[in-house]
């Protein structure tokens, strides 16, 4: 697993070369993330839509199929909301609450309604709250103010876990919910996560999700208490939806970070390349990529990064 101290400095590192660049279409890091997080979060959906399919779409403006018109709504609603974590970031405030929640859900294309009574979760072990929706998604806004003040990344896990375990809307609240993730990661200063939804994939992040099952089963049975729910949410521990979480900011850290690097005329270099400079055999990189320790980025199956970083976190 990466550690979390590793995210951070690497945060660091973005913060000295001026911190997150701004969340435009010219920026070819921020584009790349935002088209992937897109076709990645439908397809956990189960829509599908190639990355030229994608491109095509958002050019012309003028979807003719389910699939298209999600991609689309998703993409608009994901970049707008980016657009306005940046400024928080920027201004070191935070605008959130339950009126945001819902424009996100309408955006996307449903009601921005909370669902009234009983609904299912597929393959889920448990039943979301059938009552009291305003006032568990009222909670959990509380607690999110709080993890913003409070931040780190397991804390960032079970609000998501939270917000999915609520349900609140009769549908879209996965696309909601990794939005609003997102949304608090970008207020924060770090790019977006991309939670892919290949078959394999997914399943990973829906167990990751089931972590949080067990521990909101009975608090769900009565009615919400605020100062008991949140001390509960502060000392819940999970570790495979933050592990997914972590390892999706390495690789998007890391393609801002040589990003910025490149534009400044740097030029990027095979990493096992490097590494000997350092006396390590090829054959570690991957392995030192994987644990976070080394700063770089994937092209056509090679690892690359520039000299002047690369080691940074050895």
């Amino acid at each position: 697993m990466i550690n979390g101290r590793l995210i951070k400095e690497r945060k660091i590192i973005l913060e000295e070369l001026g911190g997150l660049p701004p969340p435009v279409i010219k920026n070819k890091e921020w584009l790349y993330i935002l088209e992937e997080e897109t076709r990645n979060s439908i397809l956990i959906e189960g829509f599908f839509l190639s990355e030229k399919e994608l491109k095509k779409i958002l050019k012309t403006n003028n979807p003719v199929s389910r699939d298209e018109e999600e991609a689309l709504n998703y993409y608009k609603t994901a970049n707008f909301i980016y657009g306005l974590g940046y400024e928080n970031y920027k201004q070191n405030e935070f605008l959130f609450g339950i009126p945001l929640i819902r424009q996100i859900n309408k955006e996307l294309g449903y009601t921005g309604e909370f669902r009234k009574g009983e609904i299912k979760i597929a393959g889920a072990k448990f039943n979301p709250p059938n009552n009291y929706i305003e006032e568990w998604l009222s909670i959990f806004v509380d607690f999110v103010k709080y993890l913003y003040k409070n931040f780190d990344f397991n804390g960032l896990a079970v609000s998501h876990g939270f917000f999915e375990e609520i349900h609140p809307f009769d549908d879209g609240n996965g696309r909601t919910g990794r939005i609003i993730l997102n949304y608090i990661l970008v207020s924060k200063g770090y790019p977006p996560v991309i939670l892919k939804g290949d078959e394999e994939n997914k399943k990973k992040y829906y167990k990751a999700l089931e972590e949080m099952d067990s521990y909101m089963k009975e608090i769900f049975l009565k009615k919400p208490d605020k100062n008991e729910v949140i001390q509960k949410l502060k000392d819940i521990k999970i570790s495979k939806l933050t592990e997914l979480i972590l390892e999706s900011l390495r690789e998007n850290l890391d393609k801002i970070i040589l990003g910025i690097y490149e534009r400044n005329g740097f030029k990027l270099e095979p990493v096992s390349e490097l590494l000997k400079t350092l006396g390590y055999s090829p054959s570690s990189t991957r392995q030192l990529i994987k644990r976070g320790k080394i700063i770089a980025v994937k092209k056509e199956n090679k690892w690359y990064s520039v000299r002047q970083i690369f080691d940074k976190l050895l």
